[in-house]
């Protein structure tokens, strides 16, 4: 075996060795299901017509109470027009909902309150929606923390 045929072997060596243990490494600490998690989209339009895209928002009252609220509502999904709008204006509905949270007091976003709280952010929400309304909101969580 010539000197340039050994440097050769070595080289083809160190790589497969450099291969395996990479491989070695990423399955064990378990890069594969970090990788999928990495490149998984939120999904914020599900398939079942329930939009769910402006997710938790935790943001401080007129007094100084933090209110945590998830927000979804049913739409109708064969609406392509509607689901684009709400898929392109999710920042800005997001941000009328820490506008209307941090412009009223505890007292007023009180659980007790529900109703009245739903109804008036629907209607600032349907204030910002040119091709659908949203006729019923839910709370999948709300809270106000004194």
């Amino acid at each position: 075996m010539s000197k340039s045929e050994r440097i050769l072997a070595v080289v083809i060596a160190a790589l497969s060795v450099a291969l395996i243990a990479g491989t070695v490494w990423g399955f064990m600490t378990d890069a594969p299901a970090r990788k999928k998690a990495r490149q998984a989209v939120p999904v914020s339009v599900s398939a079942s017509g329930v939009y769910d895209g402006i997710g938790r928002i935790r943001a401080a009252t007129a007094d100084g109470a933090i209110a945590i609220l998830h927000v979804a509502f049913p739409y109708d999904a064969q609406d392509r027009q509607f689901r684009e709008e709400l898929s392109a204006r999710r920042v800005d509905l997001k941000a009328a909902v820490k506008d209307f949270i941090s412009g009223r007091t505890a007292a007023d976003l009180h659980p007790s309150n529900e109703n009245t709280v739903k109804a008036a952010l629907r209607d600032t929400m349907n204030s910002m929606l040119m091709f659908g309304r949203i006729e019923e909101l839910y709370f999948a969580e709300f809270e106000v923390i004194p």
